[in-house]
Parts: structure tokens; sequence; C-alpha cells
């Protein structure tokens, strides 16, 4: 069975679990791979944490039940996992921007988010090039943030002091974002970092890559055509699926140039494999 159709078998069994427990176990299971790696990878896939996604297909259930059914408001929001009928109420509205309460009126405009469905398409005039290379242990030196949104750590060392600090440690400002994967709320688990051979600095972490192989891909070009997010989607919806490769660690996008002045990018992604 190859990586689209176990994605495609996750999608399945949420859509039978909206109104039950979904379980990290059980998608690890039939991915047939770590919870959080599935996690990361849905996310840069979609551009939509995993989270959000199964949020969005609870509410939009709960819309068509609130339209088609006489269920009260309180069974349907326990039904698809709140506890009471606020929190119901607030989520709903975030969605839908309309409450519960009005949707049973006529002329209620509502959001819907469909189930999701995978599929490769290959486009063979559009050729990957890649370099395999296998790395020694090497340590890293950074600051590292769980955010709200994926980038999120950038936005802090560059307003905090901490690029200037990085600077004056090791010679150059931050150039690697590592990606240790996203959380249930959609938070990302991120670094910025430089490659470090010193001891421990005091305000900064260290994390130390073992040995491995790498996949290194380059993405250059026009940051206003999205170069970056459209490599990451290719890398996961036709490379890995298609390759004997799955991604073992937190990747890293090493950052040669990024000038949103001239709209231009130039950015290796580092992605830490081991065969299937």
């Amino acid at each position: 069975m190859n990586w689209i159709e176990r994605m495609n078998l996750v999608m399945d069994y949420v859509e039978l679990h909206l109104c039950n427990e979904i379980s990290e176990s059980e998608i690890a299971k039939i991915a047939a791979c770590t919870y959080s790696l599935f996690s990361s990878t849905f996310s840069q896939i979609t551009g939509v944490s995993f989270s959000e996604y199964v949020r969005r297909r609870k509410l939009t259930c709960a819309a068509y039940d609130l339209q088609n059914t006489n269920e009260k408001i309180i069974d349907i929001a326990l039904k698809y996992g709140y506890q009471s009928a606020d929190s119901f109420r607030v989520a709903f509205k975030n969605l839908h921007h309309v409450s519960p309460a009005v949707v049973r009126k006529n002329n209620v405009r509502l959001t819907f988010y469909c189930r999701l469905y995978f599929e490769v398409k290959m486009k063979g005039v559009e050729r990957m090039e890649y370099i395999i290379a296998e790395k020694d242990a090497f340590k890293v030196l950074g600051i590292r943030k769980i955010t709200p949104y994926g980038g999120g750590t950038w936005a802090i060392v560059k307003s905090d002091g901490s690029n200037d600090r990085i600077k004056k440690i090791s010679g150059q400002f931050f150039d690697l974002g590592l990606c240790f994967g996203f959380g249930e709320d959609g938070s990302d688990d991120y670094m910025c970092a430089v490659e470090w051979t010193g001891d421990e600095v005091e305000g900064f972490e260290t994390f130390m890559y073992p040995p491995a192989i790498w996949l290194i891909f380059e993405a250059k070009g026009k940051i206003s055509d999205n170069i970056l997010g459209n490599m990451w989607n290719r890398i996961n919806n036709e490379f890995l699926p298609n390759s004997s490769y799955r991604k073992c660690m937190a990747t890293i996008e090493k950052y040669k140039n990024w000038n949103e002045a001239e709209d231009y990018c130039h950015v290796e992604i580092w992605i830490p494999v081991e065969r299937k």
C-alpha cells in the first residue's frame, strides 16, 4: 500500500469518527508512521493543521445537522465533542460567522469544508532535482519556540535581538529553520539556528543531529510565487510518495538568500530520511 492510499484511509477514518474520539495511535497505525510525522506532513501538504481540518469537518457536519434535523443545539454540540453550548457557539461562529441559533432560519450563509482526497499528479515536464548526501553528526545552536503559526519563531528572533546576538557569537545570522512538527492546536515547534561546534551558550539551545542520509532540494525564485511552499508540496505529493524514502527527523530549511525587497529567495530544503 502506498503513501497516498494510506492518507486517504486516514481521511476515511476521520469521517467515521467525527462523532467519536479520533485516536492518534490509530492514525499512526493507518499512516504507518509516527503521529507527529503524519501531522507535520499533512500540514505541509494542505497548508492547514490536521486538528484544524478535523475541526472544520466537525463544524461543517454540525451545520448540516442544524439545518436538516430537529436535534437540540446542545445535543449537536455534545455529538461533535463540545462540552458546552457556549464553547460550541464560539467555535461555530468563528467558522460560519453566525451563531448556531440562527442556522434554522432562511437565507443563512454558511461555510462548507469537504472531505479531503489525496492523489498524485505528475507533470513530466517539471523535473525535480535533488541530492542524496550522507552527513556526519552535527550540532546546531539557536532559539526554539512553539508558536501559533508556521514561521512565528523568525518574527521573534528578528524582533528581540536574538539574531544580532547570534551574529556576535557565531559570525553569522540565523540561516537554518528546523521544523519539529505541529501540535494538535496547529502550533509550530520550530527552531532558528546556525551550525555550531562550540560549547553551550546561555540564552540559546542546542540540538544534535545523528549521522543520517539527507535529501537536499533547492527552491530558488520569486517569494511572491510561493516558490518555497510549492517545492514542499511537490516533495510531499510527488517525490516522497513515489520514492523509497521517508522523513525520520526534523527537517531543515537553509536560507541562503531571502530578500523580500527584491522578491527573491534561495532556500535549500534538507530532509533526513530512512528507507521505507
